[in-house]
């Protein structure tokens, strides 16, 4: 599976409360394949994705959906609300007909909302590049009203993207690394974000050695990668503000890594204020990556 795969199928995965329910079925719905009085669907190479399309309109407007399972060189499902009237009702709801192009906010009642909103219209018109390869994530929308408002709904949660064409369309994207690990926290998708994090950091200490060394290939050396899974953790924790809630001594450490990034444990404790042994930093450093995995697997 692509990384996409995997993004979409962790979002689909997310329990959805009570309060984000109908926040989220409008961002399906809204940047579906199409959102009319005729039609009303949605088109995925992911099961789980058109399961979740389903389950929600179902859920949120008692609408009945057909899932069609397309086979071809690529499979992929169509979801599509069949009866006219659960179409009209779905379309009034929202008073689409009146302001077409345009986001209706009476579903955001919370930041949450807003947040599962972005969600669903990713999951129905996004598209993210493998971070290996590149940094790119796309959303596909059909009129330029439409892109611009979610451009300025991700920009309120610090997510900046810019708008293109594309065809009779409108690209909303986002280039740089930080903005989509942004977006990727915003829509809840924390093993995604770290492994962007992950990536990010190696792809920068490769870099930085094969300036110092101007040899293709060089290998990062395994203080490195320690230094870069710890410091992920860290950044994550931070980001969340949850590393104030560790004890002083798993700051202290936290602190240190973020200072000295690619020096050893040996030169950690040297450069520490406080006496501390090799095993006694390690085993510090480490506690703070069992925490972060913790938090993570719930």
């Amino acid at each position: 599976m692509s990384f996409c795969s995997d993004l979409k199928a962790e979002l689909s995965e997310i329990r959805v409360s009570r309060c984000c329910m109908q926040a989220l079925t409008y961002g399906l719905l809204l940047f579906g394949r199409a959102f009319t009085s005729k039609k009303i669907s949605m088109q995925s190479e992911s099961q789980s994705v058109t399961e979740l399309y389903s389950t929600m309109v179902q859920k949120s407007y008692g609408a009945d959906v057909r899932v069609v399972k397309n086979e071809g060189k690529k499979i992929t499902y169509r979801a599509e609300v069949s009866d006219e009237i659960d179409r009209l009702r779905i379309l009034a709801s929202v008073d689409f007909g009146m302001v077409e192009g345009k986001i209706s906010h009476e579903f955001f009642n919370r930041a949450c909302c807003e947040a599962a909103f972005v969600r669903g219209a990713f999951l129905s018109c996004g598209q993210m590049s493998d971070p290996e390869k590149d940094y790119r994530v796309d959303f596909s929308v059909k009129s330029e009203a439409l892109a611009y408002e979610l451009r300025d709904i991700l920009s309120r949660h610090e997510v900046k993207a810019n708008i293109s064409t594309r065809g009779n369309g409108f690209v909303v994207y986002i280039k740089r690394s930080e903005m989509i690990i942004n977006l990727l926290a915003l829509m809840g998708a924390s093993m995604r974000s770290f492994e962007l994090i992950e990536t990010t950091m190696i792809k920068e200490a490769n870099n930085k050695t094969n300036r110092m060394f101007n040899c293709d290939g060089a290998n990062i050396n395994k203080t490195i990668e320690a230094s870069i899974k710890q410091r992920a953790a860290i950044e994550y924790l931070i980001k969340r503000d949850m590393l104030s809630s560790l004890p002083d001594e798993l700051i202290a450490a936290a602190n240190l890594r973020l200072k000295y990034p690619e020096s050893s444990l040996k030169d950690l404790c040297k450069n520490s204020p406080d006496k501390v042994t090799v095993s006694g930093i390690n085993h510090r450093l480490k506690k703070i990556l069992e925490i972060y995995e913790d938090i993570i697997s719930r």
